[in-house]
């Protein structure tokens, strides 16, 4: 079995119809607290995408990092190419995972306040029954719910 090609944005200066029509769109909080409930839409394509019974997408999945987050089937009777889901970040993700490093707070912590944090990639993948599978990222950051000694923090509310 041949791996399918998972088509991406090329420039973002020149980006094409197609490409306007299929690269996922991720809306979601850019900052979410650990043990929280946060809804993410992913909308398939900045001008929306057909869903008709000879061109439709078929589905949307939503990964935090390496988790999936879940994948929701469509069918042409849909009205609109998208998909909603709840991400629950846990304490676990913030402790022990350093996704990327921060040029200013570092691995995991924030240089305000001390409290753990880690910046991740929300990772969306869709497939159109036509062109193939899309797919774009988001990155967001993962506060812990347990503040930290230091001063106030800026980004839990």
């Amino acid at each position: 079995m041949t791996e399918q090609v998972i088509n991406r944005l090329k420039d973002p200066e020149n980006i094409t119809e197609t490409e306007q029509k299929h690269v996922p769109v991720i809306e979601s909080d850019d900052v979410m607290t650990a043990e929280g409930s946060f809804e993410v839409t992913v909308k398939v394509g900045e001008v929306p995408h057909v869903m008709q019974d000879d061109h439709y997408i078929e589905w949307i999945e939503l990964h935090l990092g390496d988790i999936e987050i879940g994948r929701v089937e469509l069918s042409p009777s849909d009205e609109k190419a998208e998909a909603k889901f709840t991400v629950e970040p846990t304490e676990e993700i913030v402790g022990i995972r350093a996704y990327e490093i921060c040029h200013i707070r570092g691995v995991n912590v924030c240089g305000d306040c001390g409290t753990k944090a880690v910046i991740m990639k929300l990772k969306a993948i869709a497939s159109c029954n036509v062109h193939g599978l899309w797919e774009s990222s988001k990155q967001v950051e993962i506060m812990s719910k347990k503040v930290g000694e230091g001063k106030d923090c800026r980004w839990i509310a």
